[in-house]
């Protein structure tokens, strides 16, 4: 077999060489072994794949499924806060958490919105963007001044004249001076668009023609320059006022109806000439002046008077006399009336207790009291004050030829106050209070006073604050309005329980608590509160009604609010005067056992009250018919040089003061204003009646 025809097509070594003789030496090469098998290396780029597909199926496999759907269609949308804001069938692949999405469409304005991705596998979210205002732009309006409202609400133009408003239908009205209004509906497209509305504006005036004679009058209508005569100016329709004036002659002035658009020819106006020109003064200034009897003013005045004749001319002012002047000027020409008027005095003398006050009139200092002053015959202020005093006003108009006198007594500020203090107050169910001032005396009575008990120890009391006491007696028709099924003990004695008679068989507390009804009936703070279980006088004190204090009491009645003290209700002896109250008399004999034997007040229990004489301030009962329960809990006062300034009693204790006399006593200790009795339950004979504070 040739070697040409074996597998291999190479030349025998021999022929090679000679065959390849020609060409150049073949250099050896040492080859690279193959890699084992099973060991073959893969290229880095499919690990590299190997690893974006994996994360990639994690993403897919962990996001959640976003639908963003945006009014308008159109809209761009753009997402913050994703790294790989992926999108699969028109939704995006987030995982869970906040992101920002940012949308804009032509037309509308932009819109940047949160946006919080759940734990739901997919979620849709819905936005819609606001349209932008469409530009309105008004065509067929007057040039100067308008006004667009847009459902009612003012609109300002931009700089181009246009005005911004929301698409949507809108009802626009347009005011124009010298138009009628002028209203429509529109339909706004929006997204910025420039919209015309043709504005048919309706001429809201007339044009009026004015002439007169001679020319050259200023025209004008309410208050506006419109031009001169000859003219014709345009005049705003309805009620308008026109006037014409020219130096020289006098103003004109008609007021005429106008309708729009209808135009209105006046006939010509023959303008007057001007009246003289009259300038009034007086000394004093400020007189009323009258010219031909038609008033014109005070001084000092100018105005006008017709020409060429004579003109009365009268000048008043209160405390002068009058005036009466004749008076002409020439056509356009002037003329001045100076007037002096001569003063009305009247004498007043002024006197004051303390005699120094110092006086002032109508405000200005004159020195002091006890001088006679010259003062116009006019009203005037006259006060007069010192240091320490309330100062006193009054009001004098004096008379030329008849002297008058002011005599003033200057009143402390305490009586001032009392002054002007109503003196009387009235309940609504009529019972009246007079109003006692302050004061300073001594209660109790000397040892060797007959009649005195051990209780009636003499210390000095003052009373600082003015207070009302009842005139009367709380009748049992006023307390029934309260308790309506009390008696006053009737079972014993059916007199007791008699409308106008005092109530009695009461306790303190019963008295007491009708006072705090009475204040609530009337709108008036309780004077007693419920302290330590017990009813006690409210701290601070207030306006409503209660019983009176042992020292009110007193001061009232032994010593009439400072007019003088008394013994016994009708003086400082024995036996009891006529009519002097309702005591144990011969008529209560049998039903007592100590009696006034020749005294009979014809009662023999309780009285009406107010039957008897009252005392010096006009005060009934306070010594017979019922004795009273007052504030005070009771207790001896211990001797002393201290005065007891406003004092109530004792702060505990069981028993209560009861003050003055009864039906039932007759004894000389019993009778007196100094007697003092206690007692911490109802009596036959113990009543009581109201007080209340005057501030």
């Amino acid at each position: 077999m040739a070697y040409t025809d074996t597998e291999y097509a190479t030349l025998p070594p021999v022929a090679a060489t000679a065959a390849a003789a020609p060409g150049p030496a073949i250099t050896a090469e040492r080859l690279r072994a193959p890699p084992p098998a099973g060991r073959r290396r893969r290229p880095w780029w499919l690990y590299g794949s190997l690893a974006l597909l994996a994360l990639l199926a994690l993403e897919l496999f962990t996001a959640r499924a976003v639908g963003i759907q945006v009014t308008p269609a159109q809209a761009r949308v753009t997402l913050r806060g994703s790294w790989l804001p992926l999108q699969l069938g028109g939704r995006y692949l987030l995982h869970p958490g906040r992101y920002t999405v940012e949308l804009a469409a032509d037309g509308h304005e932009p819109l940047t919105a949160p946006l919080v991705v759940g734990e739901e596998r997919s979620q849709d979210f819905h936005f819609s963007l606001k349209p932008l205002p469409g530009r309105l732009v008004l065509e067929g309006a007057p040039s100067g001044s308008l006004q667009l409202s847009v459902d009612g609400q003012p609109q300002q133009p931009a700089a181009d004249g246009s005005y911004a408003v929301a698409a949507g239908s809108h009802r626009l009205r347009v005011v124009a001076a010298r138009y009628q209004p002028y209203e429509t509906t529109v339909e706004v497209t929006g997204r910025g668009e420039r919209q015309a509305v043709r504005v048919a504006l309706v001429p809201d005036w007339a044009d009026v023609d004015i002439r007169s004679e001679p020319p050259g009058a200023r025209i004008s209508v309410g208050g506006e320059a419109l031009g001169v005569t000859p003219a014709t100016v345009p005049v705003a329709s309805g009620q308008a006022q026109i006037e014409l004036r020219l130096e020289g002659y006098k103003p004109w002035r008609q007021s005429l109806q106008v309708t729009a658009g209808q135009k209105l020819t006046l006939p010509p106006v023959t303008l007057q000439e001007a009246d003289g020109l009259l300038e009034v003064v007086s000394l004093p200034a400020g007189a009323a002046v009258s010219i031909d009897g038609r008033y014109r003013g005070v001084t000092p005045l100018e105005t006008e008077i017709a020409p060429g004749r004579s003109h009365t001319v009268l000048v008043a002012k209160p405390g002068h006399e009058t005036a009466t002047r004749s008076v002409a000027v020439e056509r356009r020409g002037s003329a001045s009336l100076h007037v002096e008027l001569a003063a009305r005095l009247g004498v007043v003398r002024v006197e004051s207790e303390p005699p120094d006050a110092e006086v002032l009139v109508d405000g200005v200092a004159r020195g002091p009291a006890g001088q006679e002053l010259q003062l116009l015959a006019v009203p005037h202020r006259i006060e007069l004050r010192k240091a320490g005093y309330a100062s006193y006003v009054t009001e004098v108009t004096p008379r030329p030829g008849m002297p008058q006198r002011v005599q003033a007594r200057l009143l402390t500020p305490q009586q001032a106050v009392m002054a002007a203090v109503p003196k009387t107050v009235t309940t609504k169910q009529g019972q009246e209070l007079r109003l006692v001032g302050p004061g300073e005396f001594e209660t109790g009575a000397p040892r060797r006073e007959q009649g005195r008990r051990p209780n009636e120890t003499q210390r000095r009391v003052r009373i600082t604050r003015a207070y009302y006491i009842g005139l009367r007696e709380v009748t049992n028709r006023e307390y029934r309005e309260f308790r309506p099924s009390h008696t006053s003990g009737a079972e014993k004695y059916k007199q007791l329980a008699g409308s106008d008679h005092p109530v009695v068989m009461l306790g303190w507390e019963d008295a007491a608590s009708y006072c705090n009804w009475l204040s609530d009936r009337e709108g008036l703070p309780p004077a007693y509160v419920l302290r330590d279980g017990a009813l006690r006088l409210a701290e601070p004190a207030t306006r409503g009604y209660r019983l009176p204090t042992e020292a009110e009491w007193e001061w009232a009645s032994r010593y009439n609010g400072g007019g003088g003290e008394r013994r016994y209700p009708w003086g400082d002896q024995m036996p009891p005067e006529p009519e002097s109250g309702n005591f144990a008399d011969k008529s209560a004999r049998g039903i007592v056992a100590n009696v006034l034997g020749d005294y009979d007040d014809g009662y023999p229990v309780t009285a009406p009250v107010g039957r008897f004489r009252p005392s010096p301030l006009g005060f009934f009962d306070l010594g017979g018919n019922a004795a009273e329960w007052v504030n005070d809990r009771y207790s001896v006062y211990g001797a002393g040089d201290a005065v007891l300034v406003d004092p109530q009693g004792a702060d505990t204790g069981q028993y209560h003061v009861i003050r003055g006399s009864s039906w039932r006593q007759a004894s000389i200790s019993e009778l007196r204003f100094a007697y003092r009795d206690f007692g911490d339950q109802g009596r036959l004979d113990v009543g009581f009646r109201l007080a209340r504070n005057a501030d």
